[in-house]
C-alpha cells in the first residue's frame, strides 16, 4: 500500500515539472455536494493546479485500491455535476498508475535541472543538437560535449524547454537514461535561436 501523503508529494512533483503548470496548491478550499442519499457533504481535493491556458484542475490523489472501495470515483462525479465550478474547470483522480516511478524520476530530474540551470551549458548543447536530424541516444549526445556532467543538466533543461523530446514507447513508465533516444524539436529550437546565435 502506498501512503497517501507520499503519493500526493509525488503527484505535486510531476505537476511542478510540467512546463504548462503555473502554480500548484495543496488542500484547496473544500467544495460541497449532495450525495446519492440527499446528504450535503464536503470534499477537499488534494491538489489544485493552474495551467498557462487558464484552466484549473483539481486532483484527488489516492491509491488505486482505495478509489472504488471508498466511492471516490462516484463522489468526484457528483462534484463534477454539482459544484466543481466553484474551484476548478476539471477534476481528476490520480493514482500510482498515473504517478509512476519513472514519471516521478523524470520530473525530479527536470526540477533539479531548473535549479542548476547554466545558460552557457544550455547554449552549447543547443548548438550541438541544432544539426541533428532523426534521433540519437542520450549517451552519444553527451559524448559530443566538453563536459558530459554539466551537459547532463543542460540536457534536462532542454527536455524541459521542449527542445529535446524522448521517443519512448511508453513515456509514463520509462525513465530517461543514457540509452534513451531523443529527437530535436526544430520548431522549438528555431524559436530559441536568438539564444545561441
Amino acid at each position: 500500500m502506498i501512503a497517501e501523503s507520499l503519493l500526493e508529494a509525488k503527484a505535486m512533483t510531476v505537476l511542478l515539472a510540467r512546463r504548462n503548470v503555473l502554480e500548484v496548491w495543496e488542500q484547496p478550499e473544500p467544495v460541497w455536494f449532495v450525495d446519492h442519499d440527499g446528504v450535503k457533504r464536503k470534499h477537499t481535493f488534494d491538489l489544485l493546479a493552474q495551467f498557462d491556458d487558464g484552466c484549473r484542475v483539481a486532483y484527488a490523489v489516492k491509491p488505486y485500491s482505495r478509489v472504488r472501495r471508498t466511492g471516490l470515483d462516484l463522489e468526484i462525479e457528483l462534484i463534477r455535476q454539482q459544484s466543481l465550478a466553484q474551484i476548478a474547470d476539471k477534476a481528476v483522480i490520480l493514482t500510482e498508475k498515473q504517478i509512476s516511478r519513472a514519471r516521478v524520476y523524470n520530473a525530479e530530474q527536470v526540477l533539479r535541472a531548473r535549479q542548476m540551470r547554466n545558460e552557457q551549458d544550455c547554449t552549447e548543447l543547443r548548438r550541438i543538437v541544432s544539426d541533428i536530424i532523426g534521433s540519437v541516444p542520450v549517451h552519444a549526445l553527451l559524448k559530443e560535449t566538453p563536459d558530459p556532467g554539466l551537459a547532463r543538466t543542460a540536457l534536462w533543461c532542454l527536455i524541459d524547454d521542449g527542445v529535446l523530446e524522448s521517443i519512448n514507447q511508453d513515456p509514463l513508465h520509462t525513465r530517461i537514461c543514457d540509452h534513451t533516444f531523443v529527437r530535436v524539436n526544430h520548431d522549438v529550437l528555431a524559436a530559441q535561436k536568438g539564444d545561441f546565435k
